[in-house]
Order: C-alpha cells, then sequence, then structure tokens
C-alpha cells in the first residue's frame, strides 16, 4: 500500500505552483466578467459553470503546490487538485453545448459530466493510481467533445474552433510531459511539472477566449 509520505515529491522546485497562482486571480476576475456580461439566464449559467470550475482549478493548484503540507493533508490536496481537472474538463464543455443545444452536443454534455464524475471517483478513492492513466482519462474526455466541433464551426467560425484545437493540443502536449516527467530542464527551480501547468495555463487561456464568445451569443 501506498503510504501519505511516498506520495510527497522528494524535492519542490522553487517556481512549482507560481503560474497557477496567478492565473487564479486572472481566472477569478474573468468568471466574473463572463458572469455579468452574460446575456440571459441561460448564458449566466453556462458562464458560472465554466467560470467556477476555472477558477476552482487554479485555485486548489495554487493551495496544493505552493504550500507544505503535512503528508495528510497532502494527500487530501492531492484528490481535490486531480478532481478539479475533471471538474474543469466538464465546465469548459457546458457552454459550448449550450450554445449548440442540438440533441448530439447534450448527449456530449451527458456523457462528458459521467465522465468527469468517474475522473473524480478516481481520484478520490485511487490516489496511487498510474501517473499516465490520470493523463490518458483527462485527455480522452477532453476530445471526446470531436463530435460537436462541426457544429461549433458552424455557430461560432472558424477562428473559435481553432483556438478550441490549440488549447486542446497545448493540454495534450502538458499531459504527455506530466505522464512521462520530461523534459526537466532545471529541477531545482523549473521542471517538468512547471512546464506542465504552463501549458495548462496556455490551454485554458484558449478556451476562455472560445467560452467568451460562446457566452455571448447563448440566447
Amino acid at each position: 500500500m501506498t503510504s501519505f509520505s511516498s506520495l510527497r515529491p522528494r524535492v519542490k522546485p522553487l517556481l512549482r505552483g507560481v503560474s497557477h497562482e496567478i492565473a487564479a486571480f486572472i481566472a477569478a476576475a474573468g468568471a466574473i466578467a463572463l458572469v455579468v456580461g452574460a446575456p440571459t439566464p441561460r448564458a449566466v449559467v453556462a458562464a458560472g459553470v465554466y467560470g467556477g470550475t476555472l477558477t476552482t482549478l487554479f485555485t486548489v493548484s495554487a493551495l496544493y503546490h505552493r504550500r507544505s503540507w503535512s503528508a495528510r493533508a497532502y494527500a487530501l490536496m492531492r484528490r481535490f487538485d486531480h478532481s478539479a481537472i475533471f471538474l474543469l474538463i466538464a465546465g469548459t464543455c457546458t457552454p459550448l453545448c449550450l450554445l449548440l443545444r442540438s440533441r448530439l452536443s447534450l448527449v456530449m454534455l451527458a456523457v462528458v459530466w459521467s465522465g468527469a464524475v468517474l475522473g473524480i471517483l478516481k481520484s478520490v478513492f485511487w490516489t496511487n493510481a498510474p501517473r499516465p492513466l490520470l493523463a490518458i482519462l483527462a485527455v480522452g474526455l477532453s476530445w471526446i467533445f470531436v463530435p460537436v466541433m462541426p457544429e461549433l464551426r458552424a455557430s461560432a467560425g472558424n477562428a473559435a474552433l481553432a483556438l478550441l484545437l490549440a488549447g486542446g493540443l497545448a493540454y495534450t502536449v502538458g499531459a504527455a510531459v506530466y505522464a512521462l516527467r520530461r523534459p526537466d530542464p532545471a529541477p531545482a527551480v523549473f521542471g517538468y511539472h512547471e512546464i506542465f501547468h504552463a501549458l495548462v495555463v496556455v490551454a485554458a487561456g484558449c478556451h476562455y477566449a472560445v467560452v467568451s464568445s460562446a457566452v455571448a451569443a447563448i440566447r
């Protein structure tokens, strides 16, 4: 059985969690802006779900990675951190599916939230799962939206689709870096995990732009 202490990193790089600490404040401001600017009650719900999950991911990640925790608290925060990944995936899909409103998009919304629940259960109850498994589950759930991309292109345009794909690619590369622990340029300062975090910020920025246009168009 994996002990609590074995889950903790041997060395915490100097910049561990810094990018997500900064992103947490930006995400909170962005979430408020989305909700305030939402044109309809339906759009408010979409903005709230997305903004809430986005802010949760960066806030939990910043707390988890920036603070020094006891072994038991570290294990608990790890559960929260990994669960927040699946929440954001579902939260990002929500406004896009509510914009499209087709039968297929609503089915995809149900599927992605079901997948997120399963991912959260894995994060809570199987904390010592192989590192690549988390990456595979998260990436697989992220790309489950592919079947409705033609609808999104028709509704939101080529630029939105390009940003959605760019964000998905950044998440995928980041997940690969996380799973492989490579490249690891400066382990004491800025290692593989910091590269992963930076790619998450880039991906979130791309997707925020897409969601902003989607929320503005929801009626």
